[in-house]
């Protein structure tokens, strides 16, 4: 692509109509666009693959506006800090906490938990079988199987699978661009039910620890120091959220895309192997996570671009996904494209996702259950999107296969 000189300007009126579009047009422009966030302030948005992978990567922005906005829309600081644990972290504090994290998600561990998603995934499965096939698939399939996979990981009854599920859902307006006066009072009651919960495995695990991983954000130091136990209660609260909520929602988006490609459906029922693969392009062609903000926490330069400290900037998944220069052919959902895994769906640098091993292990698991049991899905009713960017609920017939 040759640029023009300057940064590409993005039309509201055009955006409004066709985000995609809109967005598109820009990327073929320039690297960056004279853009705006959701609340109308005017916003660098950043939109090729390479660009949006080196804003991520570069240590000068960091994601601590999110914090800052979730206490600017209403939230007790407390809170933010809950809901966004590693978010509210920098630098090389969040360089140690997060290694402590990391130790929970090893490929290793992972795999020790693909059994019970695998098992999980057939029974919701067969859930559905039952009502015939038809029904409300986020309630029955997509939002049970992440808290069920989670209470395994957390060493917690199955039972709590649904109050997970629940806390999951109400937490995720904070992550939304504004929130009513109702939301944030829906949020916090859900975080002062989540802390009180956390609270007690904390107190049960520190009587009887085991080899669960709130045993060893108990035992874990950070700097010669443990954690104490409101550290402990947002690293809980923080993957609740995130392993349930951003899991459930792509697994819709997923259903709403193969419903648009029954052939890519047929095709990964024969070739059940191509799963994976699957999996990496649905995550590129339709992230559910549009993109996330910066921070600049000092003065910022890149190319045309400069910030100054406390200036933002937003990097667009969607744009850099489809960038021609990344991705042959970009527009066109291919399960079997050998490069899909080089999306950024879930960010890149030091804050690329630390649950992404556990996500890609539950779609995969989920995705496999329901095509060897079920044909290609027909959308009969989409809810709406009050969260993240798939529906809060989906009305799906899936034509059974003979067992």
């Amino acid at each position: 692509m040759a640029d023009e000189p300057g940064p590409a300007q993005l039309d509201p009126t055009s955006y409004l109509a066709d985000p995609d579009g809109e967005l598109g047009r820009c990327a073929a422009e320039h690297w960056w666009a004279e853009g705006f966030d959701a609340h109308g302030a005017g916003t660098p948005m950043v939109l090729r693959w390479d660009a949006v992978r080196d804003v991520l990567a570069d240590r000068r922005l960091s994601p601590r506006c999110f914090a800052d906005d979730m206490v600017a829309a209403g939230l007790s600081p407390r809170t933010a800090r809950q809901v966004a644990p590693l978010f509210a972290l920098h630098g090389d504090e969040h360089r140690r906490h997060r290694a402590l994290l990391s130790a929970a998600f090893t490929p290793r561990q992972v795999e020790r938990l693909r059994p019970a998603a695998a098992a999980v995934a057939a029974r919701l499965a067969e859930g559905i079988v039952a009502e015939g096939g038809a029904g409300e698939f986020v309630g029955a399939f997509a939002e049970p199987l992440p808290p069920e996979v989670f209470a395994t990981l957390f060493g917690l009854p199955t039972e709590d699978r649904d109050r997970m599920a629940r806390w999951a859902a109400a937490i995720a307006p904070a992550f939304s661009a504004a929130m009513s006066p109702e939301a944030v009072a829906r949020v916090e009651v859900a975080a002062g039910e989540l802390r009180a919960y956390g609270e007690g495995l904390i107190a049960a695990r520190r009587d009887d620890p085991g080899d669960d991983l709130v045993s060893h954000l108990l035992a874990a130091e950070v700097d010669g120091h443990r954690l104490d136990d409101d550290q402990v209660v947002a690293m809980i609260t923080g993957f609740v959220f995130a392993g349930a909520e951003t899991t459930r929602r792509q697994l819709t988006a997923a259903v709403q895309l193969f419903a648009e490609h029954p052939d890519a459906w047929e095709r990964l029922a024969a070739e059940p192997d191509l799963v994976p693969t699957a999996v990496e392009e649905v995550l590129r062609h339709r992230p559910i996570v549009p993109g996330l903000p910066r921070r600049a926490e000092e003065a910022f330069e890149r190319d045309d671009l400069a910030l100054d400290e406390g200036d933002r900037l937003l990097a667009l998944f969607g744009p850099a996904n489809h960038d021609p220069e990344r991705f042959e052919d970009p527009e066109r959902f291919a399960i079997d494209r050998a490069d899909a895994g080089g999306h950024v769906t879930f960010g890149w640098g030091p804050h690329f996702c630390v649950g992404a091993g556990l996500a890609r292990m539950e779609l995969v698991e989920g995705l496999r259950a329901l095509v060897e049991r079920f044909g290609p899905p027909v959308i009969d009713r989409v809810g709406p999107a009050t969260g993240l960017t798939a529906p809060d609920r989906l009305w799906v017939t899936f034509p059974v296969r003979a067992a």
